[in-house]
């Protein structure tokens, strides 16, 4: 492997920062841009998930680190789980900031660092910069082909919106764009990859303690990676054993202690929801199937084309190090369609090896192909390219190609924040109701609003409300359907006081979202005693 020069550590770096950079565009034109009397709610996709984190902050900031689930009304005592965010929070604390500042910083710091431990990977399966560098910039900008489907005039293919915009787990572009705690675990996970391979191939004692180090830091992230994690290494152990044609013993070892290390704090998570019905009904109600197959393909599309030469080149040569790349895309595999409920999670990470061995096919079989093509040869003479003016022509036209999906994707998130979406933004009275309520109420008391204002609730304050979240809130159908209801003028005042009663409601907001639910007006009635009137919005205390 050619050592890493000056000019390629600066490359690396500032395409590293352009990413990031560029990931922020559509944030900071929300905030730039923000029309008379309006706010900018802070996030552009996956709103629900996104308010959510920051509830999980607020607890941390308030002093906390047990999580209790703030999008329902149910009581319950919470468990140490969450805890990357509620870490955010009490970071927050003690630098003085706000928790979305606090967030923001964090999606720009996890997302370099993804992005750091990425070519620090990659630079162990290819030799030369030029390699590495391509890798690199398909891992920072490459998407699918999921653009072509809207080029067809519908947004959806078999009923189903290609996975390029909603699935950010499969990309890196686009978990840097989102979530930060989606970041720190990919760069945790390529952590003890590389790692792992390190130790198998010097057998180094701080390499076999740190991997497994790494790995329960990663586990309190996501507890489903150590499935992943285990699949991979048992893949590409079988692998060295079909090779070598003996048992890999210390290999073998290793996978074991990594298997255990992070038993007791899995042990604990399954504790937590077997044993609380409110972390059970939200487990029951975390469903996440993998996308159909023939979505994955598109998904990935160009990379996918390329990767398949890579697997092929691999195989060929019998590169024992290039193999764990085909054991972790075949492994991710199986594992994406096996019979359980957070089968898509299991991509998380996927984008990179698929890229490198997407590399690996571009220059060993695409590249010679091309350059024997006699068209491209002609095409070559006519513009005066030479031969390795060719060749950088050809590797750059394959590379930008895979990228139009993130560039679909910015523009989609960064239009509604231009035309002040009304899903992305909240009205001033609305903030200044919710920050009322943060500070002259108690954050266990539970506050019925409309889904909108429930999601913003315990995002901004750290209380609890009726519900607000699509997977969180205990049967949140049904209790949309109730909270429409209450707010509607047909419905009578004993079934808006059973309502109340059962499920312990103290406060409940009233303003433009809940207007729209229905004509109902709690200050005609005597259960209900108005305690804040703002602009557009009052507040009102259940007095019965």
């Amino acid at each position: 492997m050619q050592p890493m020069t000056k000019r390629e550590i600066a490359q690396v770096i500032g395409l590293g920062l352009t990413v990031v950079l560029i990931s922020s565009i559509p944030y900071v034109l929300g905030y730039l841009f923000e029309a008379q009397g309006l706010e900018f709610g802070g996030f552009l996709v996956d709103l629900d998930d996104s308010y959510s984190h920051l509830a999980k902050m607020q607890q941390g900031a308030s002093g906390g680190w047990r999580y209790r689930i703030l999008f329902t009304s149910e009581d319950h005592t919470g468990a140490y789980i969450n805890t990357f965010y509620v870490g955010l929070g009490r970071a927050s604390s003690l630098l003085g900031l706000t928790v979305m500042q606090t967030y923001q910083l964090a999606r720009l710091f996890c997302g370099l660092s993804l992005l750091a431990m990425a070519y620090i990977f990659l630079s162990r399966f290819l030799a030369s910069t030029s390699r590495r560098l391509v890798a690199y910039a398909l891992i920072c900008l490459s998407s699918g082909l999921g653009w072509l489907v809207f080029l067809s005039g519908s947004s959806l293919l078999g009923g189903v919106s290609p996975i390029d915009f909603w699935l950010m787990d499969a990309y890196t572009f686009f978990t840097v764009f989102t979530f930060p705690h989606l970041s720190a675990a990919t760069a945790l996970l390529l952590l003890f990859f590389a790692l792992a391979l390190r130790y198998f191939g010097t057998f180094e004692l701080p390499a076999l303690i740190l991997g497994g180090l790494t790995l329960l830091g990663l586990s309190v992230i996501h507890p489903f990676a150590p499935l992943l994690v285990d699949s991979v290494l048992v893949a590409y152990w079988a692998i060295l054993l079909l090779r070598r044609r003996r048992i890999p013993q210390r290999e073998a070892r290793a996978i074991l202690i990594w298997a255990l290390t992070p038993v007791p704090l899995i042990a604990y998570y399954y504790r937590a929801f077997a044993s609380d019905p409110v972390f059970r009904t939200w487990s029951s109600q975390n469903i996440l199937p993998s996308p159909p197959l023939a979505h994955l393909l598109l998904g990935y599309g160009i990379v996918f084309l390329l990767a398949m030469g890579g697997v092929a080149h691999v195989i060929r040569r019998k590169d024992e190090r290039g193999l764990f790349l085909v054991a972790w895309v075949t492994s991710t595999g199986v594992l994406l369609y096996l019979p359980f409920t957070l089968q898509r999670r299991m991509i998380e990470g996927l984008h990179i090896p698929l890229c490198v061995l997407a590399t690996v096919g571009l220059f060993e079989y695409l590249l010679p192909a091309t350059m024997n093509a006699g068209w491209l040869h002609r095409f070559a003479n006519w513009r005066g390219y030479g031969k390795d003016g060719l060749r950088r022509l050809v590797v750059f036209s394959v590379t930008v190609a895979t990228f139009p999906s993130n560039l679909y994707l910015l523009s989609a998130a960064t239009i509604p924040a231009l035309q002040h979406d009304a899903a992305l933004y909240y009205r001033h009275g609305e903030i200044e109701a919710v920050d009322w309520l943060g500070k002259n109420t108690d954050p266990t008391d539970t506050v019925l609003a409309s889904y909108e204002i429930g999601r913003l609730i315990p995002a901004r304050s750290g209380h609890r409300v009726f519900m607000g979240h699509c997977i969180e809130t205990v049967e949140v159908e049904r209790k949309r359907l109730l909270a429409e209801s209450f707010f509607q003028d047909s419905t009578t005042d004993s079934a808006r006081l059973d309502l109340l009663a059962q499920y312990g409601i103290k406060y409940v907001f009233h303003g433009p979202a809940e207007r729209q639910l229905g004509a109902f007006d709690p200050s005609a009635v005597p259960y209900l005693r108005r305690v804040y009137n703002g602009s557009a919005v009052a507040v009102y205390c259940v007095v019965a």
